[in-house]
């Protein structure tokens, strides 16, 4: 008995195997890929004198981390523990790009289309939002 092989049914098990080939390949990297990013996560650090942690937010450059420490200034922080910026807080010479501090604390960090907002609640209740800039975009009262 004699099998006859054409080139046509050989090409065409070639190209099963070299396509089984490929996925179990494909699968292998991409679970060894998830492994290595969830390693890397872990190797930020952030210094305690930053505060304590208010908001997390996902914006145009990844997840980011918002602190406040005990004088008001609010630090922003990346998920992989490097100091993206800083806004300072100002008791009443307004400063560039300050918070006042009458604003209260920080209670919230949101991102919409138009960037970064804050949301200050004071101890009269009153909630406050505010860019990044400084500027007040709104005032909530609370009776």
């Amino acid at each position: 008995m004699t099998i006859h092989v054409t080139r046509k049914s050989l090409l065409a098990v070639s190209a099963v195997v070299l396509f089984l080939a490929g996925c179990l390949l494909g699968s292998r990297l991409q679970w060894l890929g998830v492994v290595h990013a969830a390693a890397s996560a872990n190797e930020g650090v952030i210094p305690k004198s930053y505060g304590h942690l208010v908001a997390a937010i996902a914006d145009q450059i990844g997840t980011g981390l918002v602190f406040e420490d005990k004088e008001g200034v609010i630090r922003f922080v990346s998920i992989n523990g490097m100091k993206e910026g800083q806004l300072n807080r100002y008791d009443e010479t307004p400063t560039k790009g300050g918070i006042p501090k009458s604003y209260g604390h920080l209670v919230a960090a949101v991102v919409n289309g138009k960037g970064t907002g804050l949301i200050f609640e004071d101890a009269e209740g009153s909630i406050r939002f505010v860019t990044l800039t400084g500027e007040m975009e709104g005032e909530l009262k609370r009776e």
